[in-house]
């Protein structure tokens, strides 16, 4: 049967399909005849050839599991790869898409910068309060709060606010927030007040070399009146290149005229060590050192306060030695881990494990103390904390505490902040700040008192959740005591501070303290052996009264308009209306209270009085150590150190030098000293 080339033919194969089908009979007798003309070859049908065919049929097995092998192991690296790469591609496909279309379509015109960081921190604050996205200026804030350092005239300066950060007598804050940051610059105000920028702080070797002081009100910087600028644009125009130079004009209570003072800026340092002085009696030989921060340079200003207590006392004191030194870590945030490992190897013994972080991206490391502690083992120790030492300083705390190196004292416990945060520069000067670690304590505890959990779409934000004490396991310092994760560093002797009266929070919040001060400053001049008088204090009540009754600030009571307000509504919704008016009745009722509460703690507001005028005058080293005169707790902390038995006996110590000394030391994770050169300098008062 013949088809034409046209025609597919029986199998649709297509045109001349069957006639390559009828030519390959022939093909195939032709090459049967030369392989078999080959095959018959010597060579083939020799001992050797088979030889090698008889390998190859043993090698096919080891050879086909080779292949198998490289085909699983490439499949292993690249398909979770591929897998990882297609998880991150359609969250991030989806954020480009609808910021895109948001952009181009939506009612109304939008800026995509601020969509997108309200969408990665509304992202972020899911998971902990510490993992943030860092802004241009907040990535630069940072940096700064890290070194301590910047280019400006060393100027604190507050605007108007309502906000305020003193609350009731007896209440607490929120345990699921954050702890403080430190911050040069802006600080809150305390009250509502027209419009203006107020010094609130002049660093010494700065700005108060200058010639400014503590309530100057700034006119003009750089000829632009700052009347319609923010706290934040003030700021800017005083900082700068270091070496150039600045013109300030202030008004001050007192001075008839406008001042003007041109200031160089300089690279301004944050100090973290505040103070170093002794407390105490001069024959007592007790050091104090007053620490608020942990950047890079705190272990060299530590190191430099400790040797200067040291020299000092082995020149003046009886003993020729430093008996004991205070470290005080209230109201202390943290900072970086490297330096905390700094401050804590000049207080432990050498070879003692400091600290240790892990976490699941973290690679796990202990950071332990390489030399001898700058402090004598001879030289007791006592380190002061509150619900306010945090992070860093619960990392020098924790290690005091496990080494039994010294004694913690305090009203409880700390913060209980026990994770680490790593800084990631990411492109256009931003930055992230996220939790990547755990820390542990020598003992092997974390002090961490809140577990965090991924919150949701209906939560929005992370769930957090105390430690509960159930939960809180047991450890054992170097000498046995026993200690507990999971709720902060708790303190070894309980010493409650004075608490604030409701008067002086009220007194506090107004702003009534800072306008008397300035006005009292533009009438007198201060004299040595300054007190605030009866009539001083007669003269302030009044003010006060006027300013209440006009309006000009809230209602003492006001501190508790809150849960007045909040009763009145429940009261009004249930109809009982005569109890709502016994309400008044009580507000009045308190408020003449209150009134009685300016004889019962006239020291204290006193005391208030005078803190806001002297700061016109003195520097914030005086006024700091004018105030541990009367603070509760660096006198328990003194006579705690000079009762040796009780000392010991809280230290679980038997005898002098017990216990072993290098019980933690083991693995070989170390960090590099500090050096003793360009030490900063330090103002030290006997």
């Amino acid at each position: 049967m013949l088809y034409r080339d046209d025609d597919p033919g029986p199998g649709g194969g297509g045109s001349g399909g069957d006639n390559e089908k009828s030519k390959s009979p022939i093909i195939r007798q032709k090459l049967d005849k030369v392989i078999t003309k080959v095959t018959s070859a010597p060579f083939f049908q020799s001992e050797a050839f088979i030889k090698i065919v008889a390998f190859l049929e043993k090698l096919k097995v080891p050879l086909l599991s080779f292949t198998a092998g490289v085909i699983i192991t490439v499949s292993s690296l690249f398909i979770p790869a591929l897998s990882s790469e297609n998880k991150f591609t359609e969250p991030v496909t989806l954020f480009s898409t609808i910021l895109s279309d948001l952009d181009k379509t939506y009612v109304d015109p939008v800026d995509t910068k601020k969509l997108f960081e309200t969408g990665v921190s509304a992202m972020l604050s899911s998971l902990d309060p510490y993992t943030e996205f860092e802004t241009r200026n907040e990535a630069a804030d940072m940096r700064e709060s890290v070194s301590g350092r910047y280019g400006g005239v060393g100027l604190v300066i507050s605007g108007p606010t309502e906000a305020s950060n003193l609350a009731l007598p007896g209440s607490d804050s929120d345990p699921d927030s954050s702890p403080p940051e430190p911050s040069e610059s802006p600080s809150p105000s305390k009250r509502k007040q027209k419009k203006e920028i107020r010094v609130v702080n002049a660093f010494e070797g700065y700005a108060y070399d200058a010639g400014m002081r503590v309530g100057d009100k700034i006119l003009s910087v750089n000829s632009k009146p700052v009347s319609d600028l923010t706290v934040e644009q003030v700021r800017n125009e005083l900082r700068g290149e270091p070496g150039s130079s600045v013109e300030v004009a202030f008004e001050r209570p007192g001075l008839p005229e406008v001042n003007k003072v041109t200031i160089e800026r300089q690279i301004v340092k944050l100090r973290d060590v505040k103070l170093t002085t002794f407390v105490g009696k001069a024959e007592d030989a007790i050091g104090y050192i007053q620490l608020q921060g942990f950047t890079q340079d705190a272990g060299n200003e530590v190191r430099a306060s400790i040797t200067a207590l040291q020299k000092v006392a082995e020149k003046e004191s009886s003993t020729k030695k430093l008996e004991g030194l205070v470290l005080d870590l209230r109201g202390n945030p943290g900072g970086l881990l490297t330096s905390a490992v700094d401050v804590a190897s000049l207080l432990v013994p050498k070879n003692s494990d400091i600290v240790s972080a892990r976490g699941r991206g973290f690679p796990s490391v202990i950071y332990r103390s390489r030399a001898s502690p700058l402090l004598s083992p001879d030289t007791k120790l006592v380190v002061l904390v509150n619900s306010g030492t945090a992070s860093a300083a619960e990392i020098v705390s924790g290690a005091v505490q496990d080494l039994d190196v010294g004694v913690i004292v305090g009203a409880d416990r700390t913060y209980g902040k026990g994770l680490v945060q790593n800084v990631e520069e990411l492109p256009f000067d931003t930055a992230l700040k996220f939790t990547v670690a755990k820390y542990f304590t020598p003992s092997g505890r974390c002090i961490q008192s809140t577990n965090y959990e991924e919150g949701d779409k209906a939560s929005k934000n992370f769930k957090a959740t105390s430690v509960k004490a159930a939960d809180r396991k047991d450890f054992k310092t170097r000498a046995g005591r026993s200690i507990k994760d999971g709720g902060g560093i708790e303190v070894d002797l309980k010493v409650p501070p004075p608490k604030a009266s409701a008067l002086e929070v009220a007194v506090l919040r107004s702003g009534v303290l800072d306008e008397f001060a300035a006005q009292w400053c533009s009438k007198n001049e201060i004299k040595a052996g300054f007190k605030v008088t009866d009539d001083m204090y007669r003269q302030f009540q009044d003010m006060l009264a006027k300013k209440e009754a006009s309006g000009d600030i809230p209602a003492l009571t006001s501190l508790y308009s809150a849960p007045f307000d909040t009763l009145k509504k429940q009261l009004k919704e249930s109809g009982y209306e005569s109890s709502v008016s016994g309400l008044n009745n009580l507000k009045k009722s308190i408020r003449s209270e209150m009134s009685n509460d300016f004889n019962k703690f006239d020291k204290d507001i006193r005391e208030d009085i005078a803190n806001s005028i002297l700061a016109r005058y003195l520097p914030e080293s005086m006024i700091l150590e004018r105030s541990l005169k009367t603070d509760a707790q660096v006198n328990a902390a003194i006579k705690l150190l000079k009762t040796p038995d009780k000392f010991d006996t809280l230290l679980a110590r038997k005898g002098k030098g017990s216990g072993d000394m290098n019980k933690y030391a083991g693995l070989n994770q170390k960090r590099a000293g500090t050096d003793d050169d360009d030490l900063p300098a330090i103002n030290l008062n006997w």
